[in-house]
């Protein structure tokens, strides 16, 4: 089996084997009217394999115009209605001629009006009511953690069983964005970090030391696991996303040669001379 079918087999066990926890949920949870501040704007978010969405939502009400009585049509004047008067100008004919019997003939046809013993009441001003139009709107946006480099030291070529070192770069970072004119931010927090290789071996640590026995090619990347908060600025405080979000390193191609084993330096040899040769270079023997 080759190396990158290797890795690609790592990977998967890796990603379903590990202790990463992966949250899958839709963006329609995270935008409702209910939960909203007394500013109308409500917020959620969804956690993705590699990615959190955030979710803003915002009540508006907008006052509309009070309706008003229809106006009658053009040309039609509308008259007011007359009171009956009494006695009427048939009744008059049989009004007695004497004034006072005519005022106590009139009484007894028209009769007396009876006064209104009712208190007058104070007018009550009237109340105008303003219709007012709600709208919801929401949007939503996804933010993702910063690349995450490896490294290894002195160098990806090294023999076997000489010990190197690798190293990443989680750190604590942060995103911005703006939502339907909200500030949406969301803060990365290094959770745990280790180490694959295509070995098979696993290693926790964001800076880690180890070597190869065997000669040959190998493969090694880094992976980060991040907890996420978000905030919308002025609307709520940091909010927890439940589950964390893993980041994989680019793979760095490793070459791990063959140990050569050091070869023991030869003994001078031994020559017969005929002299000190330090007293008397010219002895036999004592020249090159």
């Amino acid at each position: 089996m080759s190396i990158t079918s290797n890795l690609a087999l790592t990977l998967s066990s890796l990603l379903i084997t590990s202790a990463l926890v992966f949250v899958e949920a839709p963006i329609a949870m995270a935008c409702s009217t209910g939960g909203a501040g007394s500013s109308g704007v409500s917020h959620g978010s969804a956690m993705h394999s590699g990615s959190v969405t955030v979710c803003v939502g915002v009540q508006t009400s907008t006052p509309q115009s009070a309706p008003q009585a229809p106006k009658p049509p053009s040309g039609i004047s509308v008259k007011p209605v007359a009171k009956p008067v009494c006695p009427t100008a048939a009744q008059r004919k049989q009004m007695p001629k004497s004034p006072d019997a005519a005022e106590r003939w009139v009484k007894s046809v028209c009769g007396t009006p009876a006064k209104s013993t009712a208190k007058p009441q104070t007018p009550v001003a009237p109340v105008n009511i303003t219709p007012v139009a709600s709208t919801f709107s929401s949007a939503a946006v996804s933010f993702s953690p910063n690349p995450l480099a490896a490294n290894v030291y002195p160098a990806a070529q090294f023999t076997a069983g000489e010990s190197v070192r690798f190293s990443s770069n989680p750190s604590l970072h942060y995103g911005s964005q703006l939502i339907l004119g909200r500030q949406a931010e969301v803060q990365f927090t290094p959770a745990w970090l280790g180490w694959q290789f295509s070995d098979g071996t696993r290693v926790q640590g964001v800076d880690v030391q180890r070597s190869f026995e065997q000669s040959g090619k190998y493969q090694a990347w880094a992976i980060a696991n991040y907890f996420v908060s978000y905030r919308v600025v002025g609307e709520s405080s940091w909010q927890s996303v439940a589950g964390q979000i893993s980041v994989l390193s680019n793979v760095l191609d490793l070459d791990v040669a063959v140990k050569i084993p050091a070869v023991p330096p030869k003994p001078p040899k031994l020559l017969l001379v005929g002299g000190d040769c330090s007293a008397n270079p010219m002895s036999w023997g004592c020249l090159p």
